[in-house]
């Protein structure tokens, strides 16, 4: 596995380790399961969903992540304390080793997108292709590293996958939402990796009374579209300012914008609630 902890130690089954021991990273098997959080003023957010979307892939391939949410939290709370970084990314990791279950909770570089991108939003392309499990967050390289290729070649930030029959799926490592005719597009639950931002901001726009499809639209209808973004840990909710060579105006347009800061808003919610119940 890619050692890609920044900090100078991770915890691993609710001790402590200096980053130095990092052999146990060799450990992680390819089909590990993980998830990633944002930590917000020392807050990780929406953890309870994270934590029981883990365990949910977990289910999935058959196994049993032993911690329950408390304890997953527990350890974040120890890495937080330890390093005092406030405002981070922190990846989750539940493997098995010989009969043995390893929990790794460590920091990892976030590609925060720059305030920039939110003004102007991004540029992503299309790429052939589509999650075996797209229910299951696991550990695989192979894909990642094919499309980690594409995003550099074109300076993509993101790329939105496109299936056999011509239909935009999801992003790489976001979900997708389009606006068309006034209406807020995304592909089916059953068909993506549900995303904990993802779920809030149907909620947002159930708040706003913008309609939501759960519809996959195909690459031919994307020229129709008046705004789209992607949402997901790290990024929040990101206008998508062009995919490939179709330039989309999504950044300035009126509903996305009121998705955007009322997500923003979420989150101040989220900390708040979470400090006052320490």
């Amino acid at each position: 596995m890619k050692r890609e902890a920044i900090s100078d130690v991770f915890v691993l089954n609710q001790e402590i380790h200096s980053i130095e021991h990092t052999d146990m990273f060799d450990q992680i098997r390819g089909s590990s399961i993980y998830e990633v959080i944002k930590i917000m003023d020392g807050v990780p957010l929406f953890a309870g969903e994270h934590i029981g979307r883990m365990k949910h892939s977990a289910a999935l391939s058959g196994s049993a992540i032993p911690m329950n949410a408390d304890e997953i939290i527990t350890q974040i709370a120890m890495l937080v304390e330890h390093t005092q970084h406030k405002n981070i990314n922190v990846k989750l990791v539940w493997s098995q080793s010989r009969g043995k279950d390893l929990f790794l909770t460590y920091f990892i570089r976030p590609e925060y997108p720059g305030r920039q991108a939110y003004l102007l939003g991004v540029h992503t392309i299309l790429f052939q292709g589509e999650r075996e499990t797209p229910h299951m967050k696991t550990i695989s390289s192979s894909f990642r590293e094919r499309v980690r290729e594409a995003r550099k070649k074109s300076g993509a930030y993101e790329a939105l996958l496109v299936n056999e029959v011509g239909y935009v799926t999801e992003g790489t490592r976001s979900n997708i939402f389009f606006l068309k005719e006034g209406k807020i597009y995304t592909p089916p639950a059953e068909a993506v990796l549900l995303g904990v931002t993802r779920r809030h901001v149907v909620e947002i726009c159930e708040t706003l009374e913008i309609e939501v499809r759960e519809e996959n639209l195909h690459q031919k209808e994307l020229s129709e579209l008046e705004g789209a973004f992607i949402t997901g840990t790290t990024v929040d909710v990101l206008p998508i300012g062009s995919i490939d060579d179709r330039p989309i105006p999504s950044a300035s347009e009126p509903r996305i914008q009121k998705i955007v800061a009322c997500y923003a808003e979420g989150m101040k919610a989220c900390v708040r609630q979470f400090k006052q119940q320490e």
